[in-house]
């Protein structure tokens, strides 16, 4: 993949660690490493051809509010 994705940002000074963005993600673009979180579009993503990530729903997910998306989510 060449292209940069939108994907979600978090803030590190409110994330608490909590996994539940992980567990959240449909498309496993969230991954847990030792210095915090990781987010990535796998190779194979169902929207690999779009600029978005898949539409999960981590940023509702998420107790602190340590995630923001720059795109809108919409749950259907």
């Amino acid at each position: 993949m060449d292209q940069q994705k939108m994907l979600c940002t978090v803030d590190e000074t409110r994330c608490n660690q909590c996994g539940l963005c992980v567990e959240a993600c449909t498309c496993h673009s969230i991954s847990m490493q030792a210095h915090g979180l990781q987010f990535h579009c796998p190779e194979n993503c169902a929207l690999a051809d779009s600029n978005t990530c898949c539409g999960c729903i981590c940023e509702e997910v998420c107790p602190t509010g340590a995630l923001s998306c720059a795109f809108e989510i919409v749950l259907e």
